[in-house]
């Protein structure tokens, strides 16, 4: 019983702090996020640049995602990888220069830098966090790392929000990110230090070893691809908001806020619902894929109300995502490939969020009925259940 105390204990230690390099890592990124497009206007790009820079970074973030899941598979590397990937976030830092010298051209390549990190990094972070929770239950942990993640993912923007109010300086703001930069690696060395052991994979089974990814881990990302292609996005949820904005009913703040009230909403749930997931398995999953059947009817209703439950409800889903989905992963996928697991599950989450956007986007744009809406998100929904049906099932006779 006393091991068991003692190893609950490291459990929670090396999630905490790995908890707090996310936190601190999140401050940065997303502290930058939300005047980046802003900067790369004022350095003379335009909206085509802007929207291309953007989404070319966040399409190289999911790719480079599977690359390293590969990678830290194959090398059984899965701290340098957090290292280099980490190490990369002093591109927005950098930014600060692309005023004096560069351009835009300079700040697009830093930022594109950036997001290669955090694709790189992402796989073998998730697979040491795994690795550290098994005594402790993997939803409530990957649920406490989430819930300071969002921590970080709330002051970051914050503190630069006050920075640019008080010195009106781009620059200057850029460049304040280089002390929680310092304060990220600082910490990460000292968790490296504490917790490399957590690296360290269990032996590659001789028999079956080369067996990437086996039946329940595929019936499991095919699942979750499909409830994110039925999953409204935030950024269209936003969009429908502004028109409530325009049509001067609320403030030019009102967007931002609900933003920030999504992430609010995703921090605790991330939590509640991983602790939930520990207790009763994959069948917790059934919750947010009904939920997210809601989201885009009440979205494209379009008044205040609706557009407040569909934020409150993807922030639902959102939380689940973080928690239960990426815990979930480390509970059916062989150790030897879990980098790999996680590599795959981004990269087929990455491309079905571009697909709802999309789609999405489109039916907004051609005003299409909010009853072809909901079969769309319906179809997508049911289907992802029975698969997860069939999982469990298949789990069961296991």
């Amino acid at each position: 019983m006393s091991e068991r105390k003692t190893s609950i204990k490291k459990a929670y230690s090396a999630i905490f702090m790995l908890g707090l390099v996310s936190l601190l890592g999140d401050v940065v990124y997303e502290g930058s996020r939300g005047i980046i497009p802003d900067y790369l206007k004022y350095l003379g790009a335009s909206a085509f640049i802007v929207g291309a820079v953007m989404g070319l970074g966040e399409l190289i973030s999911y790719v480079s995602r599977l690359a390293g899941g590969v990678i830290a598979d194959r090398s059984r590397s899965y701290w340098p990888l957090v290292f280099l990937g980490y190490g990369l976030i002093i591109a927005l830092p950098v930014l600060s220069i692309s005023e004096l010298w560069g351009g835009w051209i300079l700040a697009a390549a830093l930022i594109i830098l950036e997001r290669l990190g955090k694709g790189l990094r992402t796989p073998a972070r998730d697979t040491i966090i795994s690795f550290a929770s098994k005594a402790l239950g993997r939803g409530k942990a990957f649920g406490i790392h989430e819930l300071l993640d969002q921590i970080g993912a709330v002051l970051g923007p914050l503190a630069l929000a006050a920075i640019m109010a008080i010195t009106f300086s781009y620059q200057l703001a850029f460049a304040a990110l280089l002390v929680p930069y310092l304060l990220l690696m600082i910490t990460l060395f000292f968790v490296y230090n504490s917790l490399k052991v957590y690296g360290e994979p269990p032996p590659r089974p001789k028999e079956g070893g080369k067996e990437v990814l086996d039946r329940s881990t595929v019936l499991y990302i095919v699942a979750v691809t499909l409830n994110t292609i039925g999953l409204f996005p935030a950024s269209l949820i936003l969009y429908q908001a502004s028109k409530l904005t325009e049509l001067g009913v609320l403030g030019a703040w009102f967007v931002p806020v609900l933003y920030a009230g999504i992430q609010l909403v995703d921090a605790p749930l991330a939590l509640l619902t991983g602790i939930i997931y520990d207790k009763i398995g994959l069948t917790m999953l059934f919750v947010p894929f009904i939920a997210t059947i809601l989201i885009a009817p009440l979205a494209f209703q379009g008044d205040l109300f609706s557009i407040l439950l569909a934020a409150i409800i993807f922030g639902f889903v959102l939380g689940t995502k973080e928690s239960v989905y990426r815990a979930a992963v480390a509970d059916l996928s062989p150790a030897h490939a879990r980098a790999t697991a996680y590599g795959i599950l981004n990269t087929a989450v990455g491309a079905g969020a571009l697909l709802a956007g999309a789609i999405y986007g489109y039916l907004i744009d051609a005003s299409a009925p909010i009853s072809l809406i909901l079969v769309i998100a319906a179809i997508t929904q049911i289907a992802a259940m029975a698969i997860l049906v069939l999982l469990i099932k298949s789990r069961r006779v296991e």
